[in-house]
């Protein structure tokens, strides 16, 4: 069946609604794919594109990965937005970083408040941002609290006027054009506090443990330009791809300071990724034998509440996550449609995971 050139995208949608009314179909049934949308209509595999991403982000369809096409489980054939519900759709990377889930935890606090409830969906899934714009049409969005912006969901926020925060962990170019408030975490300004503290304290020799090598270590790229200034001795410890992709931190940790261990100088100290990876790194050097800071001191990024149980404590940079999260609630209640910038500054937290060199 070819179709005229004008409005084919719109042509293509309607094809599709009345092949579903017709075929009476039910919800979880099959439709065409992509593929198979554009040889029926004669059409580019980029116009069916389109037309079934309107479909999906409508609520009529969804889509999966290796699967297909198939209609919805609750659908309206009449396209459908958001309501303004109780729904709050807290999207974040994953639960196994206890930061995370601390920040979760905040906000939900928060939102129950204002008697709103949080929809929490991890976006290090199976599920596509396609597949939980899907979940917000059907179940009703009133607000989207995200750690991440693709252009399907900034898109979809624009569309509906979606009251949205982002969480950044870098300031954005000052030209950027802002569609949602936003709350900048500044990485960078974590890896100066602590770098500026650990030479304070005499530390000239590094261990910057965890992530990937290079300048996408936002962390370490910044921390690192600061001690070379210092004349301080650095090695970079990259983890390996496939044991962060399973997201066990503690064993990453552990991982870490087996390498750490190989190339090891007295009076050193290591610095990690983050406090999960530090806190797995400690039980390896402490089996072994090291005195903490004595043999070699640990630092870290991202504060949780353990670090302040072991022994020694951990000396960590705290990005304030918990009022991050009071603050990304607050902004999404609020009236004011108008995009708001906030900046959260980092604190240092002390711990005598980290000695005084100076003082030798």
């Amino acid at each position: 069946m070819a179709i005229a050139k004008t409005s084919l995208k719109a042509q293509a949608k309607e094809y599709l609604l009345t092949y579903i009314q017709e075929k009476k179909l039910n919800p979880g049934d099959r439709l065409a794919t992509q593929r198979e949308l554009a040889e029926t209509l004669q059409i580019s595999q980029k116009v069916a594109q389109l037309a079934l991403n309107d479909l999906e982000e409508e609520g009529i369809i969804v889509r999966r990965l290796g699967s297909g096409t198939f209609l919805a489980r609750r659908h309206d054939l009449t396209p459908r937005t958001p309501t303004s519900g109780r729904n709050i759709f807290v999207l974040i990377p994953n639960l196994k970083n206890p930061q995370f889930s601390e920040f979760a935890a905040e906000a939900e606090a928060a939102l129950q408040k204002h008697k709103k409830q949080m929809r929490l969906m991890t976006t290090h899934t199976s599920l596509s941002f396609r597949e939980i714009i899907s979940i917000m049409v059907e179940e009703g969005c009133g607000g989207i609290i995200t750690a991440e912006l693709p252009p399907v969901l900034k898109n979809f926020i624009k569309q509906y006027h979606i009251p949205a925060a982002l969480i950044r962990v870098m300031a954005p170019p000052r030209q950027m054009l802002r569609t949602t408030h936003e709350i900048i975490l500044d990485v960078k300004e974590q890896a100066i506090l602590l770098a500026e503290h650990l030479l304070s304290r005499g530390y000239r020799n590094f261990y910057l443990a965890g992530g990937i090598a290079g300048p996408q270590n936002c962390r370490f790229h910044a921390m690192r330009k600061l001690l070379e200034k210092a004349g301080a001795e650095i090695q970079q410890i990259p983890e390996e791809d496939e044991n962060s992709k399973e997201l066990d931190y503690e064993n990453i940790g552990k991982e870490l300071a087996n390498k750490i261990l190989r190339c090891y100088q007295p009076s050193s100290v290591a610095v990690f990724y983050n406090t999960a990876r530090a806190m797995g790194a400690m039980k390896v050097f402490q089996h072994l034998g090291k005195k903490i800071p004595q043999d070699i001191a640990i630092a870290g990024f991202d504060n949780i509440f353990p670090a302040r149980l072991v022994e020694p404590e951990l000396t960590v940079t705290d990005a304030r996550y918990t009022e991050c999260a009071q603050q990304a609630v607050s902004l999404v209640l609020s009236r004011d449609r108008e995009p708001t910038t906030l900046t959260i500054d980092p604190v240092l937290c002390y711990g005598r995971s980290v000695g005084n060199l100076t003082e030798k």
